[in-house]
C-alpha cells in the first residue's frame, strides 16, 4: 500500500464521518475512533495501483478491534515495457516472456505471456500493478541477439524499463568468417567471457554447417587458428574450441597489424573484430585501415564488438566508424569484469568436448593440432 487516502464512517451515526487519513508507504492506517461499528473505505485516485475498496470494522471498549488487516486488490492495467541496452539504445527485437510469481496475478493471468518489443525497444503487457511478476529472456539454444536473464519485478505504475544484455556475438549470417580477437593485457578480465562466447558461436553456428571459418588473436603479432580458411568439421570445430581454451591476456594492442593479415585470407567474407579498444583509434588509424580494406579485393566486412565502450566517446566512434566504412554493424557490448572461467559451463561437467558437439544443435546443417599459427609463418 502506497499512501492511498482512506475514509471511516460510523454505522450507527448515519454513515457520518468520524475519521480520515492517508495509508503510510507500509500500507498502516492511524485514526482515532471510539467504540462502536463503522465502515472504512480506501478511495484511491487514478493514479493510484489499487482498487477502491471498503469493509466493516468493530472497536470495542477496551479499544482492540477487528480486523486487523484486510486485502487490497491491486488494478490491471495495459503497462509499457520499456528494454534498453547498458549503453541506452533501444533493444529491438528482444523476445521476452511474463509471468505471475505467485501464479494468481490479480487480472486472472496465471499463464506466461510472450512479447517481442519493437524498434524502440517497447511493448504493452496487460499486468496486475504491485503484483510480482518474473520477467525473463530466454536461452533458445541458438545463436541470439541478447543474452539469457531472470528477475522478478512489480510496478505501481503503468510504465517499465528494464536493461537486457547484448550477447557478444549475435547472429554472423556471412558464409566465411573470422573471429578476431583482441587479447592484450586490457582484455584479461573480459576473456573469459570472450572464449565462453567463442566457443558458443562455434557450437550454435559453425558446427556441421557449410561455413568456412578461422580464429585470429592479437596482441603486438596475429596469431592464427589455421593459415586459410577452414571447414566446420567437427575436429576442425574440437580443435578451435582447444585453440579459445589456451588465449591468454598479455602485451599491448595492435589491431591494424590484425586486420591487414586477417583480410590476406583467400575468399575471407567478414571479420568479427573483439577489443576493448585499448588503442589509437583515432583518424590515423581510420585511415590506414581504409587503406588495408580497399587494397582486398574481395572487400569482406569488418564488423566490430565493443566491450564496455562509453556510448559516443572516442572508443564508441572509432569502432563505429571502422564498421560504417566496410558497410558493415558495431556492435556494442556490457561484460562484468569478472575474471571467473564459464567456458566449463559450455563443456559441461565433464569437460568433453566431444559430448557438446555430438548434441549441438546449429542454425545451417550441412584432426589437426590445437596450436595456433601465428602470421610470421604466413
Amino acid at each position: 500500500m502506497v499512501l492511498c487516502p482512506f475514509v471511516v464512517k460510523s454505522l450507527e451515526r448515519g454513515e457520518r464521518v468520524v475519521a480520515q487519513g492517508t495509508c503510510s508507504d507500509v500500507g498502516l492506517a492511524r485514526c482515532e475512533l471510539p467504540s462502536g461499528s463503522f465502515t472504512m473505505k480506501l478511495v484511491p485516485g487514478e493514479e493510484l495501483p489499487f482498487l477502491a475498496t471498503s469493509f466493516d470494522l468493530h472497536v470495542t471498549e477496551d479499544g482492540s478491534f477487528a480486523p486487523r488487516e484486510h486485502s487490497v486488490e491491486t488494478k490491471s492495467a495495459d503497462v509499457a515495457v520499456n528494454l534498453i541496452t547498458p549503453d541506452g539504445l533501444p533493444a529491438a527485437g528482444c523476445t521476452f516472456h511474463l509471468s505471475p510469481k505467485f501464479g494468481g496475478g490479480g487480472g486472472g493471468r496465471s499463464y506466461e505471456m510472450s512479447f517481442k518489443s519493437d524498434d524502440e525497444g517497447r511493448a504493452n503487457a496487460t499486468m496486475s500493478l504491485m503484483e510480482p511478476y518474473i520477467f525473463r529472456v530466454k536461452d533458445t539454444g541458438k545463436a541470439a541477439e541478447y543474452m539469457p536473464q531472470e528477475f522478478v519485478f512489480m510496478t505501481d505504475r503503468p510504465s517499465f524499463t528494464s536493461v537486457v544484455a547484448r550477447t557478444i556475438f549475435g547472429s554472423m549470417p556471412e558464409k566465411k568468417i573470422a573471429l578476431v580477437v583482441d587479447s592484450s593485457g586490457s582484455m584479461a578480465s573480459y576473456l573469459a567471457d570472450v572464449k565462453a562466447a567463442m566457443n558458443l558461436a562455434l557450437v550454435q553456428q559453425f558446427n556441421k554447417s557449410d561455413r568456412l571459418f578461422n580464429i585470429v588473436t592479437y596482441t603486438g603479432k596475429p596469431r592464427f587458428f589455421r593459415k586459410e580458411l577452414v571447414e566446420c568439421t567437427p575436429s576442425n570445430i574440437e580443435d578451435a574450441m582447444r585453440f579459445c581454451e589456451h588465449i591468454e591476456a598479455g602485451g599491448q594492442s595492435s589491431m591494424i597489424h590484425a586486420i591487414a593479415s586477417a583480410l590476406r585470407l583467400p575468399g575471407l567474407e567478414a571479420l568479427y573484430i573483439v577489443t576493448d579498444g585499448k588503442c589509437d583509434l583515432g583518424e590515423e588509424f581510420l585511415g590506414r585501415a581504409k587503406s588495408h580494406y580497399f587494397a582486398c579485393a574481395g572487400r569482406p566486412r569488418i564488423n566490430t564488438i565493443g566491450i564496455n565502450c562509453p556510448p559516443q566517446r572516442l572508443t564508441y566512434r572509432g569502432l563505429k566508424a571502422l564498421a560504417m566504412m566496410t558497410q558493415s554493424t558495431f556492435r556494442a557490448v556490457c561484460l562484468e569484469q569478472d575474471p571467473g572461467e564459464p567456458v566449463g559451463q559450455i563443456l559441461g561437467p565433464g569437460g568433453s568436448l566431444d559430448t557438446v558437439l555430438h548434441n549441438a544443435t546449429t542454425d545451417e546443417e550441412g584432426g589437426g593440432e590445437d596450436r595456433g599459427e601465428d602470421d610470421g609463418e604466413f
